[in-house]
């Protein structure tokens, strides 16, 4: 199984999955984390130490994000992103073949 990091691997049909549990995150020829919930809420969600700036450094509304695999509830990817901004739900991720 090709790991893509320590949480998401690719399944040998392509999709990808779980590394921990082996929930489906994106079946073959779905966007990447495709599957995945998706939390959403206020930048103080991101910990103690993460704060919006007052004042603001961006022009935009920012929110803490964070993708979780729908079995276990891993969190697969975290970020602090422009409200507007949806582009991490269309990322694509390519499986590298072995070389022999």
């Amino acid at each position: 199984m090709n790991r893509v990091d320590d949480n998401i691997a690719f399944a040998e049909d392509g999709g990808q999955v779980c590394s921990h549990c082996g929930g489906v995150l994106a079946a073959a020829g779905e966007p990447h984390l495709h599957r995945a919930l998706i939390r959403v809420g206020e930048v103080s969600l991101a910990g103690p130490h993460v704060r919006a700036a007052d004042p603001p450094v961006v022009d935009e509304e920012v929110q803490f994000r964070q993708l979780l695999c729908p079995s276990c509830g891993t969190a697969l990817l975290t970020e602090i992103a422009a409200t507007a901004d949806r582009d991490t739900r269309t990322a694509s991720v390519t499986a590298r073949t072995s070389r022999g």
